[in-house]
């Protein structure tokens, strides 16, 4: 299977991350995903980078952070049992209740991304994501699920997704990383993803991959400097584009 042929089927929740406003890019064919300009891999989008870095710790609105505010709840033991249950289907169920509680443990979706039922894995990921974009779920966390070997594809997929949305130094040094030394999906991914991440760590990157071998690496890379140029457009001017960038960086 060829490297852009392996990525056509990862893209999952697309259609929520569109909702939401942001780009998804490069898929052909998914079960919930919508096309996008280009590309073969599943990757979260497009749209302005956060201005603010991830919390360590959320907070209610009455100042008490989120993770004592669960620890004083009562934790339905039945879900916990159902969560370990021998039979998927059960496991599914119960990790998409856990995933829809806005109060969910993260300990138990971190475990659930780990399930060897794929369903089971790419939801707890996805939403140990959107509790990551709150500050509660460290960035290690999402980097080990986005780099493990071990895990499936799509799982790795959903949890780069979920780190990528969120700026922060962990998050631009794997992308960063992923943009020199991984395989073409993992050039799509970053080339997307770095979008949202600081100019100073995006930009140097970014301007790598206009000269990819991949065209829908260079396509992305392009769209990603595009929406961080304000309304600037090289097109396929790398040069341009590096004297700008050598001019905004003075």
């Amino acid at each position: 299977m060829t490297p852009m042929k392996k990525w056509l089927p990862l893209a999952l929740a697309a259609a929520a991350l569109l909702g939401a406003g942001v780009w998804l890019g490069r898929s052909s064919t998914a079960p919930s995903a919508a096309p996008a300009p280009s590309g073969g891999e599943p990757i979260a989008g497009r749209g302005r980078p956060s201005a603010q870095a991830p919390r360590l710790a959320a907070r209610t609105a009455g100042g008490a952070p989120a993770a004592a505010r669960r620890s004083a709840a009562a934790v339905d033991p039945g879900l916990q049992a159902d969560l370990s249950d021998a039979d998927p289907k059960v496991r599914r169920a119960a990790v998409r209740e856990l995933a829809a509680d806005r109060d969910a443990d993260p300990a138990l979706l971190l475990a659930a991304s780990r399930d060897p039922d794929l369903e089971v894995g790419v939801t707890a990921t996805e939403a140990l994501g959107k509790l990551h974009a709150q500050g509660e779920v460290p960035v290690q966390e999402l980097i080990a699920r986005a780099t493990d070997r071990k895990l499936d594809e799509r799982v790795r997929v959903s949890a780069l997704n979920g780190l990528g949305l969120v700026p922060s130094p962990e998050s631009a040094a794997l992308l960063t990383e992923l943009a020199v030394r991984g395989d073409a999906g993992e050039r799509r991914t970053a080339a997307i993803l770095l979008v949202h991440q600081e100019l100073a760590a995006a930009v140097p990157a970014l301007l790598g991959l206009l000269g990819d071998a991949d065209e829908y690496v260079r396509s992305n890379a392009l769209e990603s400097l595009r929406a961080r140029s304000r309304g600037r457009d090289f097109g396929t001017d790398a040069a341009a584009w590096r004297a700008w960038w050598a001019a905004r960086s003075r």
